[in-house]
């Protein structure tokens, strides 16, 4: 809302929020828009014409497209904490876990009637995955 302090903060009494409701308020002031855009030295009309041009973007709120980014920046930033990196020696442990294992599925494999060549390929291909990891 591009407008003087008095009428916003009018404004926002408007709102049926409670006092401890959270409310995000974004002000940006002349001397904003001057610092943010030096390289231009702009006029105060010039100020003026960009501060209601934001008014009319912000008309209806945060744009769709922002709050999205934003969601998904800390969608992203959540992904990147649920990484966690292991120890060669402990993922050479696993592998060799997982090897035994292997064996005895392709026996189960082999007496149940299933493909075991089918399963046995599946399996060495997420090996050699693993096993470039470690080499890496």
């Amino acid at each position: 809302m591009y407008a003087p302090v008095k009428e916003i903060m009018t404004d926002l009494l408007k709102y049926n929020l409670s006092s401890d409701e959270a409310l995000l308020v974004l002000c940006i002031t002349r001397e904003d828009i001057r610092m943010l855009t030096t390289e231009w030295n702009l006029s105060d009309e010039d100020i003026t014409c960009v501060m209601q041009r934001l008014d009319a973007t912000y008309d209806q709120g945060a744009d769709v497209s922002m709050v999205r980014g934003i969601t998904e920046e800390l969608m992203d930033e959540r992904r990147a904490i649920r990484d966690v990196s292991v120890p060669a020696c402990a993922l050479q442990k696993i592998m060799l876990l997982a090897g035994s294992e292997m064996k005895r599925l392709y026996a189960v494999a082999e007496d149940g009637g299933g493909d075991a060549d089918a399963f046995l390929a599946e399996e060495m291909d997420a090996m050699r995955q693993l096993q470039t990891a470690i080499d890496a």
